[in-house]
């Protein structure tokens, strides 16, 4: 990291303390140094030459969800996010990345996901998909890849979104593919390990195989991959996250819905709402569902709260994940509704792991699903 490529953020900053109000893991951790105002001075001083190193500020820097709050917050427009990153990077380089995120470091140098599988495993997912056809699993050309992501593909409990949204291709008749063991994981979890070369490989591999399907489209279900890819990937392949792309089939009517009388409240993931500007879409969708009472949380849109499963903490501090995400049941609750859906496989994994754990009466779903079984099926 160059001072003279942050020092005018670093200039920026008037330290007014707004930011340290919306910072989830500042709220738990109560310390100057863990705030975005007190990264952004010990960043100035390591600039300046005034600060060395050490395991100390590598564990600092690695408590931040990277959720964004401080940025939407910051009214002298500080580029949090960059200073936040180049850190990780500038300790990473000198220090390595942090022991609790080498295990799916090396595992996305061996297999290529962060699960520390066979990647072929990745398929693992449609074993259990029935009323699909095979041959769209195997196709050589199509119009649409769905780019599933690591955590969807792997962890049990979330796999249910790439088999929904699957479900959701192939009723409607798109023209899609899957890469299977053939994607490889986007490269996110290196950005926030702070090792960004590495990602190089993994970025070329994933844009030759969408090259050669001949696709104008990739579609995610994973935020953060969406994310990855609209800042990383610098292609002019179109990118859809998979409500934009629900949404589009909702205005044109190939997609419609049947009567409810559910209550739900939404929850934004940070990484498709506030760091990619996606909000209206799910919403949209959902307005779209006769009956459906939609009952907004107190923070949403740009103020919504982090799950607590951004920025790699769950690796490296789980305490200040579950003490996030238990902070966001509680304003969940408070709206009423029983059910909460959201956009993002990791919110998923977060809020309903951690309402088990709590034995809290919640039902957590991906939008996905709730797309699928409140579609009207044709007779």
């Amino acid at each position: 990291m160059k001072s003279d490529e942050l020092a005018h953020e670093f200039n920026q900053c008037i330290k007014c303390g707004l930011c340290m109000a919306t910072c989830p893991a500042c709220k738990e951790l109560l310390l100057e140094k863990y705030s975005p105002r007190g990264k952004v001075q010990l960043a100035r001083y390591y600039a300046r030459g005034e600060l060395e190193l050490s395991e100390r500020y590598r564990d600092i820097f690695a408590k931040c969800l990277l959720c964004g709050a401080c940025g939407a917050t910051c009214p002298s427009g500080v580029d949090l996010k960059k200073i936040f990153l180049g850190m990780r990077e500038e300790i990473a380089g000198k220090k390595g990345a942090h022991p609790l995120t080498l295990g799916a470091v090396q595992s996305l140098a061996r297999n290529r996901n962060i699960s520390g599988e066979d990647n072929e495993e990745r398929w693992d997912w449609k074993e259990s998909l029935k009323g699909v056809p095979e041959e769209v699993f195997h196709k050589k050309k199509a119009e649409v890849v769905y780019f599933v992501g690591c955590v969807s593909s792997f962890f049990p409990m979330v796999q249910s979104i790439p088999q929904n949204f699957v479900r959701i291709l192939s009723e409607t008749k798109s023209d899609f593919a899957v890469l299977g063991g053939e994607e490889w994981c986007c490269g996110f979890p290196l950005i926030g390990a702070g090792l960004t070369r590495e990602v190089e490989e993994l970025k070329a591999h994933n844009l030759e195989k969408i090259r050669a399907l001949g696709a104008g489209k990739v579609v995610f279900s994973c935020p953060s991959c969406f994310r990855m890819w609209k800042e990383y990937y610098g292609t002019d392949v179109e990118m859809l996250h998979a409500t934009q792309f629900i949404h589009e089939m909702v205005r044109n009517k190939t997609i419609r819905f049947r009567r409810t009388d559910m209550t739900v409240t939404y929850h934004d993931p940070c990484d498709l709402g506030r760091n990619t500007g996606v909000f209206d879409a799910p919403r949209e969708i959902l307005k779209a569902v006769p009956g459906l009472t939609l009952v907004e949380l107190e923070n949403n849109r740009m103020k919504s709260v982090c799950c607590g499963g951004g920025g790699n903490v769950e690796m490296v501090a789980p305490d200040l994940s579950g003490a996030v995400a238990q902070k966001k049941i509680e304003e969940i609750r408070r709206t009423g509704a029983k059910t909460v859906l959201t956009s993002c496989q990791q919110c998923v994994r977060t809020i309903k792991g951690r309402a088990r754990r709590q034995k809290v009466d919640l039902q957590v779903m991906d939008i996905n699903e709730f797309v699928y079984q409140m579609m009207e099926r044709k007779k």
